[in-house]
This record gives structure tokens, C-alpha cells and sequence, in this order.
């Protein structure tokens, strides 16, 4: 079950390289807020998503090469 869940956050945000936000990705998957926050945050913590923070709102990205700069 996790790890099909973080495939499908993967592939989503693979889809859409412009950065979402936890609400975003919850409605794609038809989740929770609650339950797509605590897998874009294990995502984060294994080096496999990158956050921006852009206002109050924040932008996870896939993390590959060409995001390595982004902060």
C-alpha cells in the first residue's frame, strides 16, 4: 500500500513538473489531505521530493537533475 501510493504520487507529479500542492495532489489521488501530506513528507525525508515554498503554499516537485538547484 505505500509504496503503490508513492508510485502514484510519482507519477503524478512526473506529469505535472510544475509543482504542486499537497491539496492538489490529494484530489488527483482522491485522498486525504492528511494522508497525501504524510507521504510527500517521507517522499521529502528519502531525497525523492523537493519543496518549494511559494507564499503560503507549497510546491513539491520529483527531485531529478534538472531540479537540483531549486530551493
Amino acid at each position: 500500500m505505500v509504496n503503490d501510493t508513492k508510485n502514484k504520487v510519482s507519477k503524478i507529479l512526473l506529469k505535472r513538473n510544475y509543482g504542486l500542492t499537497i491539496e492538489e495532489i490529494a484530489g488527483f489521488l482522491k485522498i486525504n489531505r492528511a494522508t497525501a501530506s504524510k507521504y510527500l513528507a517521507i517522499m521529502e525525508a528519502e531525497g525523492k521530493v523537493l519543496v518549494r515554498c511559494v507564499g503560503k503554499a507549497k510546491l513539491h516537485y520529483l527531485k531529478n537533475k534538472n531540479l537540483n538547484g531549486l530551493k
